[in-house]
């Protein structure tokens, strides 16, 4: 066993079938990956990588499964090898749940090519399922990557084809796992669910590294009243109640750290100059296929940029001189709010006065729990007898914390500002 050493978790352990996944290029280029992109400029200790959060995803996946591996509703009825294998499955899933991510993180998901670039074989995929006809996204290329360290032995090819299946329905699982469609859904729910172990480690570590409180929340208690519930089609991961609350804390940290954290008006701006730059020819960022992304991650971006903004090229200039757009308006939108005719007259009237004017959206969803065919059970005892129910029935915030929050951000140029500010005090007068 080896040992890592980790902020957040403490001792991680890692075995040598583990350690020579971790050891492959394809996860050792997550070291130059920013979790968090353009946060930086605002937060300057925001300089951890994807590589850290893996490690710590798998970390946690692994662990939750084990402790939910000696319930009685699995170990009753899976044989003791297939839960160890289960167990690695998980803990590769956490792994490597992040590594098709481009520079910047999701900041140059826009980038990436068509989808038929980048996919599995498609002796991988379920029939009718494989993908066509769009843009690839991390997901696809986090796929082609598992299907390539098969490929060159850095992982089994069956274990490959379950950690692919259990971060992709869309997948088909080998003969082994296909007969543990029990267990399926619990791995799932652990690397991509309301309580998994994805988010469980970011929201501390982005916490811990940029110096705040918001993303704090209690995981020892989530993980001490996780539990395997009977759900209609077999076993599925679930709270006790008295993890309910641990969870309003999970969703809290969550819906804290996107509106303090993750939608700071900032970083949006520099997203829109990357495009630009792009766009305009200063930077090469072309994302072709997997041979394009293996050396390319943030220093190469940052490298080409500073290259172009020595040359004069503006939106280059702009970034690599860190300045930041004028924030004009922030706005709500979405399904749920009415027409802000304001924003459109104050776009209109910017652009008559010669200003720069762009528009950026930042929506997320904090829980999907009322959505179809998604649930999260808890059970609770009445004299003895357990009951089990959804865990929105003891929740008010979560049985009404399901609307999207959806942010449209307006800016103008930075040299723009002295032209913008007359229009704002005309609009404002009406």
């Amino acid at each position: 066993m080896y040992e890592i050493r980790d902020p957040i978790h403490g001792t991680i352990l890692i075995d040598e079938e583990e350690r020579r996944v971790v050891d492959d290029p394809w996860v050792q280029r997550l070291r130059h990956i920013r979790q968090l992109g353009f946060v930086s400029l605002v937060y300057p200790g925001a300089v951890h990588d994807r590589f850290q959060h893996s490690l710590g995803v798998m970390h946690l996946a692994g662990d939750r499964f084990a402790r939910q591996a000696r319930h009685p509703l699995l170990a009753g009825s899976v044989p003791a090898a297939d839960l160890e294998r289960c167990r690695r499955i998980a803990r590769l899933a956490g792994l490597l749940h992040d590594v098709g991510h481009p520079p910047f993180s999701h900041t140059a998901e826009v980038f990436l090519p068509p989808v038929e670039a980048v996919r599995l074989p498609e002796g991988w995929y379920r029939d009718g399922q494989v993908p066509a006809g769009r843009q690839a996204t991390h997901e696809d290329l986090t796929l082609a990557i598992i299907a390539d360290l098969a490929r060159r032995g850095s992982l089994d090819p069956d274990l490959a084809r379950d950690v692919a299946a259990v971060l992709c329905p869309a997948v088909r699982r080998s003969a082994r796992l296909g007969a543990l469609g029990s267990v399926v859904g619990i791995l799932r729910a652990l690397v991509s669910g309301e309580i998994d172990a994805d988010r469980g480690d970011y929201l501390l570590r982005d916490a811990h590294f940029l110096g705040v409180r918001y993303g704090v929340y209690d995981l020892s208690r989530l993980c001490a009243t996780e539990t395997v519930l009977p759900g209609p089609d077999g076993p599925e991961l679930g709270l006790d109640i008295h993890g309910v609350h641990a969870l309003e804390g999970l969703l809290m940290a969550r819906y804290h750290m996107f509106m303090q954290v993750y939608f700071h008006k900032t970083p949006p701006a520099f997203e829109h100059y990357l495009e630009q730059a792009v766009a305009g020819g200063e930077v090469d960022l072309r994302i072709r296929g997997l041979d394009d992304l293996i050396d390319l991650h943030d220093g190469t971006v940052v490298d080409r940029i500073t290259r172009a903004a020595r040359q004069g090229a503006p939106w280059s200039t702009r970034i690599h001189a860190r300045e930041p757009a004028k924030l004009i308006l922030r706005e709500r939108t979405g399904a749920d709010q009415p027409e802000n005719w304001l924003a459109q007259d104050l776009v209109r009237a910017l652009g008559e006065a010669g200003c720069t004017v762009f528009q950026r959206r930042s929506r997320q969803t904090f829980t999907r729990l009322h959505a179809e065919g998604s649930r999260l059970l808890c059970e609770r005892r009445v004299l003895g007898r357990p009951i089990v129910e959804p865990a929105t029935a003891h929740s008010d915030l979560l049985a009404r914390f399901h609307a999207p929050i959806d942010l449209r951000h307006t800016y103008v140029l930075r040299g723009d500002a002295d032209r913008a500010a007359p229009v704002l005090e005309r609009l404002q007068a009406f």
